[in-house]
């Protein structure tokens, strides 16, 4: 899988998938003792399509965090990267990904799959440098 380590204001990412709100608080609260945030937001390079980390996404805007890791791949040809559905009665692809995340709407919660490998260099981040980081 080839794709670049990136900070990105949360703002900017576009998500494909409902979460479960109860999930997002517990894992603010993991990342928040944790003192860090790992592993990072896999996005779409082009896009900004969350592929994978729509909880951890949701719970850096609990946190407060200006900036969050992202791994930015080139999804569409990466053949590294699959996606598999959750549910028999909605076919996924990774045209259908990038078009529901680009549409504004999102499927339901534990729809889809990403199957991936990030790079072993990846390590977490501490809070501190996404609360308030240098320019």
């Amino acid at each position: 899988m080839q794709g670049t380590f990136q900070l990105i204001e949360p703002a900017a990412l576009r998500p494909h998938e409902d979460v479960d709100v109860d999930r997002v608080r517990s894992l603010a609260e993991e990342i928040r003792l944790a003192g860090s945030f790992y592993p990072p937001v896999l996005v779409d390079e082009k896009t900004r399509v969350i592929l994978d980390g729509h909880h951890r996404w949701h719970a850096s805007t609990l946190l407060g965090l200006t900036m969050i890791p992202c791994y930015a791949v080139d999804y569409l040809h990466d053949p590294a990267i699959h996606v598999i559905s959750r549910r028999t009665e909605i076919a996924i692809g990774k045209d259908d990904v990038i078009a529901m995340g680009s549409s504004g709407r999102t499927y339901p919660y534990k729809t889809t799959r990403h199957v991936y490998d990030l790079p072993e260099a990846i390590e977490p981040v501490p809070l501190d440098q996404l609360l308030h980081p240098t320019r």
